[in-house]
């Protein structure tokens, strides 16, 4: 518990920019209708098992919704991360497409699919990877709840990266174009079954 609390803590000042940017706008516009575009912005912090190490990251996520039976959205995903572990620096970078299907299951209730192919450069270590991602979520007035599975696997690099990821957490609608989202996740090597890392994360969205 004392390190789920100091993990949020740390995100403190990135969740007070994400809300002061996310003010309401004028111009309403609705996620699923084909054509309107989004653009994310996501900060996560990263400690490995037993505070191994330490790896914080941002994201730019645009998108577009698409008029299409099978896939509602398309993402991209731009990450640079900076890693700690024993006192030596290491960056990440990512690029990434990722593929997005709602199942709708009443009023309040959903199940999104999401699927993504990337490539990643870490230090010396270059690999292509991929994940599926369904996940079930609630909708309580303006707050959503998430409970997702990640799938993860590297096509040519070491095993430490196939992983079980489990995430959960909120999000907020802030106005009809804006959202905050709230979530933890924790990782597990694929093969080993061992602990790898627990992750803070916060997202904003606007909509246009």
């Amino acid at each position: 518990m004392t390190h789920l609390h100091s993990g949020w803590r740390a995100l403190a000042p990135a969740v007070a920019s994400l809300a002061l940017l996310l003010c309401p706008a004028p111009a309403p516009a609705d996620e699923n209708e084909p054509g309107k575009a989004k653009l994310g912005i996501e900060y996560e912090l990263e400690n490995g098992a037993r505070n191994a190490w330490q790896s914080r990251s941002l994201t730019l996520v645009p998108g577009i919704t698409l008029d299409n039976p099978w896939i509602h959205m398309v993402e991209a995903l731009i990450e640079g991360a900076h890693e700690h572990d024993s006192g030596e620096r290491s960056t990440e970078r990512k690029l990434a497409i990722r593929l997005r299907h709602n199942f709708t299951l009443g009023p309040d209730t959903r199940l999104v699919l999401r699927a993504l192919a990337g490539h990643a450069v870490q230090g010396d270590e270059k690999y292509f990877y991929w994940y599926a991602e369904p996940s079930f979520r609630y909708a309580i007035g303006p707050v959503e709840l998430m409970l997702g599975y990640r799938h993860q696997r590297a096509l040519d690099a070491g095993k430490d990266h196939d992983l079980h990821k489990l995430r959960l957490g909120p999000s907020f609608e802030l106005s009809e174009n804006a959202e905050l989202e709230f979530r933890w996740a924790r990782s597990w090597n694929m093969h080993t079954g061992a602990h790898v890392s627990d992750a803070y994360i916060v997202e904003g969205t606007w909509r246009f």
